[in-house]
């Protein structure tokens, strides 16, 4: 990541994050130091950038205003580089013990050799162990006049809060898309690079409120194309272009579910980033509903929007389990366009004290699977979710012959089950539970 490197804020001026940069401008100005702070907030947020500039801002011997490092002298330059003695940073992922920290404690009695103050950068603190946490604590309850502390975490919940008590807090946003473009801007000029400012503007939003992701970006498109277009860069994302977004969400609010799934089809096809597609769906729908309460004229309707929110959000929880990342979107598609309710297994348990009835959940000469259906549904989860979510809405309709017939509502259904790792995963489960040897098949239930 040259460029993150190369075009890193070296002042506060420089610092993207307007109001941390603010924050700090106020704590530097102060006659006395915090001697310990701690930085919280997402990755690539600019915390370990901030850190150093915190630390040659404390040090630096050219400054023109208090707490304004200059940037330009031997020490700023030094610490920028990472170079100096006194500004030990600790990655306390790899160093999360106790003796690290004792070696840290007996080091700290010595003065700086050529700053005013030695600073301790500790990124990822919530690592340490509590042992750690325990020496670490009784360094920053009595400091020497020379130290300050910067401890930096993506996880401030898991940062005890003895330590949290004796350190000023600065908490670090995810960066806007604003704050992340006046940020390429620096790295585009810098470069000199030739690139279309709807390309820069969709950079911004790729990095998802990072600015180090969002750099990365930019130049791994930069070396691969003389001028950056707007194209180039939704294919490095695996975006969608906008035709097909707009396409999408007006087929979305006619609840067209054919159409619909027509479009998700040729977003697999083409190679298109699913998961950011409904990221962006998401961010539209937000948009839509905040319109909606300011009272903008939108032709949707104020709980199809909430409605939309809620499943295709739901949708990503079942992401990591699935075999078919466009499923669970397909799944959610199917429930809010035809305002399908898909049951969880407990929905189908009766209450207690009432005799359950299989009729109640499947028909047909289906034996033994139909009466423990929700039962084998649940044992279904762990090998996956995706499937379970599939058979939800599918039931088992007859037993014969050693072959077990399950009935899908919907044809995307039926094709996604009808595949032979489905059919080994359902078999072995049924064969676990009842000790029956069964062969699957699908079939699409016939509508009147």
């Amino acid at each position: 990541m040259v460029f993150y490197l190369k075009y890193r804020p070296q002042t506060l001026a420089e610092l993207d994050n307007t109001e941390v940069a603010e924050r700090m401008a106020k704590y530097l100005s102060k006659p006395s130091i915090p001697h310990a702070f701690l930085f919280t907030g997402p990755r690539g947020t600019g915390k370990t950038s901030t850190a150093r500039i915190l630390a040659k801002s404390i040090n630096c011997k050219s400054a023109k205003t208090p707490g304004e490092a200059c940037g330009k002298c031997d020490r700023c330059l030094s610490i920028g580089k990472g170079e100096n003695l006194d500004v030990l940073e600790i990655d306390a992922a790899s160093n999360r013990g106790i003796e690290e920290i004792r070696d840290l404690r007996e080091k700290i009695k010595l003065t700086p050799t050529n700053l005013k103050y030695k600073v301790y950068i500790i990124d990822e603190v919530h690592m340490l162990t509590t042992e750690a946490f325990n020496a670490l604590l009784k360094t920053l309850e009595e400091p020497p006049s020379h130290a300050i502390f910067i401890l930096a975490t993506t996880e401030s919940h898991k940062v005890p809060e003895t330590i949290k008590s004796r350190c000023i807090r600065i908490d670090f946003h995810r960066a806007s898309n604003s704050e992340i473009l006046h940020s390429l801007k620096r790295v585009v000029k810098g470069e000199k690079l030739d690139i279309e400012e709807a390309a820069l503007t969709e950079i911004a939003r790729g990095g998802d409120g990072s600015f180090r992701d969002a750099t990365k970006i930019l130049e791994e498109v930069a070396l691969e194309n003389k001028k950056i277009t707007l194209v180039e860069v939704a294919r490095k994302l695996g975006s969608a272009d906008s035709a097909l977004q707009t396409k999408f969400l007006e087929a979305l609010r006619q609840k067209q579910t054919k159409e619909l799934l027509l479009l998700i089809q040729q977003l697999v096809r083409d190679g298109k980033n699913v998961r950011q597609f409904f990221i962006d769906l998401l961010k539209k729908l937000e948009e839509l509903l905040l319109a909606d309460f300011t009272k903008q004229k939108s032709e949707w309707k104020r709980e199809d929007l909430l409605s939309a929110i809620e499943i295709f959000s739901r949708s990503f929880a079942e992401l990591k389990t699935a075999v078919i990342p466009a499923l669970p979107f397909e799944l959610g598609i199917v429930e809010y366009s035809e305002n399908v309710k898909l049951p969880a297994p407990t929905d189908l348990k009766p209450a207690p004290g009432a005799a359950f009835s299989p009729a109640s959940v499947v028909s047909g000469n289906a034996g033994p699977v139909a009466s423990k259906w929700p039962e084998i549904l649940e044992a279904l989860k762990p090998f996956n979710h995706s499937i379970v979510g599939v058979l939800r809405s599918c039931k088992p309709v007859d037993l014969s012959n050693d072959t077990l017939t399950i009935e899908a509502a919907y044809k995307f259904h039926a094709e996604r089950l009808d595949e032979p790792k489905f059919h080994d995963i359902i078999t072995s489960v049924i064969k676990k539970m009842l000790g029956l040897d069964v062969k699957v098949q699908v079939v699409l239930k016939k509508r009147n």
